[in-house]
Protein backbone atom coordinates (compact mmCIF):
# COMPACT_ATOMS: atom_id res chain seq x y z
CA UNK A 1 0.00 0.00 0.00
CA UNK A 2 3.06 2.65 0.66
CA UNK A 3 4.04 2.06 -3.13
CA UNK A 4 0.48 2.28 -4.28
CA UNK A 5 -0.04 5.96 -2.34
CA UNK A 6 3.80 6.52 -3.61
CA UNK A 7 3.17 5.91 -7.17
CA UNK A 8 -0.26 8.00 -6.57
CA UNK A 9 1.55 10.90 -5.60
CA UNK A 10 4.45 10.74 -7.94
CA UNK A 11 1.58 11.19 -10.77
CA UNK A 12 -0.10 13.58 -9.33
CA UNK A 13 3.77 15.88 -8.43
CA UNK A 14 5.25 14.84 -11.40
CA UNK A 15 2.94 16.75 -14.06
CA UNK A 16 3.37 19.96 -10.98
CA UNK A 17 6.77 19.77 -11.36
CA UNK A 18 7.05 19.52 -15.07
CA UNK A 19 4.04 22.52 -15.34
CA UNK A 20 6.13 24.92 -12.54
CA UNK A 21 9.31 24.53 -15.25
CA UNK A 22 7.30 25.64 -17.69
CA UNK A 23 5.40 28.40 -15.90
CA UNK A 24 8.75 30.22 -14.90
CA UNK A 25 9.52 33.64 -15.96
CA UNK A 26 12.56 35.01 -17.45
CA UNK A 27 14.89 36.86 -14.49
CA UNK A 28 16.78 39.78 -15.78
CA UNK A 29 20.05 39.60 -14.77
CA UNK A 30 21.33 42.93 -12.93
CA UNK A 31 23.72 43.87 -15.48
CA UNK A 32 21.01 43.58 -18.30
CA UNK A 33 18.61 45.66 -16.13
CA UNK A 34 21.57 48.53 -15.52
CA UNK A 35 22.25 48.91 -19.06
CA UNK A 36 18.48 48.84 -20.14
CA UNK A 37 18.31 51.74 -17.82
CA UNK A 38 21.19 53.58 -18.93
CA UNK A 39 20.10 53.13 -22.43
CA UNK A 40 16.52 54.75 -21.48
CA UNK A 41 18.47 57.61 -19.69
CA UNK A 42 20.55 58.33 -22.39
CA UNK A 43 17.81 58.33 -24.92
CA UNK A 44 16.00 60.38 -22.36
CA UNK A 45 19.03 62.99 -22.41
CA UNK A 46 19.72 63.08 -26.00
CA UNK A 47 16.10 63.87 -26.95
CA UNK A 48 16.44 66.88 -23.98
CA UNK A 49 19.52 68.09 -25.53
CA UNK A 50 18.25 67.81 -29.18
CA UNK A 51 14.85 69.77 -27.86
CA UNK A 52 17.49 72.87 -26.08
CA UNK A 53 19.66 72.77 -29.32
CA UNK A 54 16.65 73.34 -30.93
CA UNK A 55 15.31 76.43 -28.60
CA UNK A 56 18.84 77.54 -28.85
CA UNK A 57 18.76 77.60 -32.69
CA UNK A 58 15.30 79.48 -32.95
CA UNK A 59 16.40 82.03 -29.92
CA UNK A 60 19.49 82.50 -32.38
CA UNK A 61 17.63 83.06 -35.31
CA UNK A 62 15.23 85.40 -33.16
CA UNK A 63 18.33 88.02 -32.14
CA UNK A 64 19.51 87.65 -35.86
CA UNK A 65 16.52 88.24 -37.18
CA UNK A 66 15.77 91.02 -34.85
CA UNK A 67 19.30 92.18 -35.27
CA UNK A 68 19.11 92.99 -38.95
CA UNK A 69 15.59 94.50 -38.64
CA UNK A 70 17.00 97.34 -35.98
CA UNK A 71 20.51 97.96 -37.47
CA UNK A 72 19.84 100.55 -40.06
CA UNK A 73 17.97 101.91 -37.42
CA UNK A 74 20.87 101.83 -34.82
CA UNK A 75 23.21 103.21 -37.33
CA UNK A 76 21.28 106.25 -38.04
CA UNK A 77 20.90 106.96 -34.45
CA UNK A 78 24.56 106.61 -33.56
CA UNK A 79 25.44 108.97 -36.71
CA UNK A 80 22.99 111.85 -35.64
CA UNK A 81 24.44 111.95 -31.68
CA UNK A 82 27.54 111.59 -33.38
CA UNK A 83 26.64 114.72 -35.45
CA UNK A 84 24.83 116.70 -31.90
CA UNK A 85 28.60 115.75 -30.02
CA UNK A 86 30.64 117.18 -32.46
CA UNK A 87 28.36 120.32 -32.83
CA UNK A 88 28.02 120.60 -28.98
CA UNK A 89 31.68 119.84 -28.49
CA UNK A 90 32.63 122.89 -30.99
CA UNK A 91 29.79 125.42 -29.20
CA UNK A 92 31.66 124.67 -25.96
CA UNK A 93 33.85 127.33 -24.64
CA UNK A 94 37.74 126.39 -25.40
CA UNK A 95 38.34 125.84 -21.63
CA UNK A 96 35.80 123.20 -21.49
CA UNK A 97 36.35 121.59 -24.94
CA UNK A 98 39.09 118.93 -23.65
CA UNK A 99 36.59 117.51 -21.71
CA UNK A 100 33.56 117.27 -24.07
CA UNK A 101 36.19 115.67 -26.75
CA UNK A 102 37.20 113.05 -23.98
CA UNK A 103 33.77 112.05 -23.50
CA UNK A 104 32.77 112.10 -27.31
CA UNK A 105 36.08 109.54 -27.68
CA UNK A 106 34.38 107.47 -25.01
CA UNK A 107 31.05 107.69 -26.62
CA UNK A 108 32.40 106.57 -30.39
CA UNK A 109 34.81 103.57 -28.22
CA UNK A 110 31.51 102.46 -26.68
CA UNK A 111 29.23 102.32 -29.90
CA UNK A 112 32.40 100.55 -31.74
CA UNK A 113 31.94 98.06 -29.11
CA UNK A 114 28.12 97.62 -29.39
CA UNK A 115 28.46 97.42 -33.55
CA UNK A 116 31.13 94.69 -33.11
CA UNK A 117 29.62 92.69 -30.97
CA UNK A 118 26.65 93.33 -33.35
CA UNK A 119 28.72 92.15 -36.26
CA UNK A 120 28.71 88.84 -34.64
CA UNK A 121 25.18 88.01 -34.40
CA UNK A 122 24.56 89.06 -37.81
CA UNK A 123 27.05 86.88 -39.18
CA UNK A 124 25.82 85.21 -41.99
CA UNK A 125 23.25 87.96 -42.92
CA UNK A 126 23.65 90.97 -45.71
CA UNK A 127 24.50 93.14 -42.65
CA UNK A 128 27.62 91.64 -41.43
CA UNK A 129 29.89 93.81 -43.56
CA UNK A 130 27.72 96.55 -42.44
CA UNK A 131 28.36 96.24 -38.87
CA UNK A 132 31.78 95.43 -39.24
CA UNK A 133 31.75 99.04 -41.39
CA UNK A 134 30.11 100.52 -38.76
CA UNK A 135 32.23 99.49 -35.31
CA UNK A 136 35.22 100.61 -37.65
CA UNK A 137 34.10 104.38 -38.42
CA UNK A 138 33.25 104.61 -34.77
CA UNK A 139 36.60 103.26 -33.98
CA UNK A 140 38.04 105.92 -36.38
CA UNK A 141 35.55 108.74 -34.48
CA UNK A 142 37.00 108.06 -31.26
CA UNK A 143 40.19 108.65 -32.58
CA UNK A 144 39.49 111.63 -34.48
CA UNK A 145 37.75 113.22 -31.13
CA UNK A 146 40.93 113.20 -29.26
CA UNK A 147 42.60 114.83 -32.11
CA UNK A 148 40.18 117.41 -31.85
CA UNK A 149 41.13 117.26 -28.16
CA UNK A 150 44.31 117.73 -28.94
CA UNK A 151 44.49 120.41 -31.80
CA UNK A 152 41.00 121.85 -32.80
CA UNK A 153 42.73 123.62 -35.97
CA UNK A 154 43.85 120.07 -37.28
CA UNK A 155 40.04 118.28 -35.94
CA UNK A 156 38.79 119.15 -39.67
CA UNK A 157 41.77 117.82 -41.68
CA UNK A 158 42.27 114.88 -39.58
CA UNK A 159 43.24 111.62 -41.41
CA UNK A 160 40.41 109.85 -39.85
CA UNK A 161 37.52 111.89 -41.65
CA UNK A 162 39.02 110.55 -44.74
CA UNK A 163 38.66 107.21 -43.61
CA UNK A 164 35.35 107.76 -42.39
CA UNK A 165 33.59 109.11 -45.23
CA UNK A 166 33.99 106.13 -47.31
CA UNK A 167 32.85 104.03 -44.60
CA UNK A 168 29.43 106.41 -43.80
CA UNK A 169 29.06 106.24 -47.17
CA UNK A 170 29.29 102.51 -47.30
CA UNK A 171 27.26 101.35 -44.58
CA UNK A 172 24.31 104.22 -45.65
CA UNK A 173 24.39 102.50 -49.10
CA UNK A 174 23.63 98.61 -47.80
CA UNK A 175 20.75 100.60 -45.30
CA UNK A 176 19.12 102.21 -48.54
CA UNK A 177 19.54 99.04 -50.84
CA UNK A 178 18.59 95.62 -48.84
CA UNK A 179 15.15 95.62 -47.49
CA UNK A 180 14.56 95.00 -44.25
CA UNK A 181 13.11 91.63 -42.84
Amino acid sequence: MHCRNSAALLAILLPIVLLSGCATTAKISPSAANTASRADRAAALAMRAAREARQKEAAVQAQKARAVQDFCSRWQRGLHLARQNLIGCMQMPTSEQPFCWDAVSQWSADEATAFTRLSAVLTGTPFYTASRQAATFFFLSRSWAKTCREDLAACAAAPQVTRMHPLKAQVNARCQTLPLR
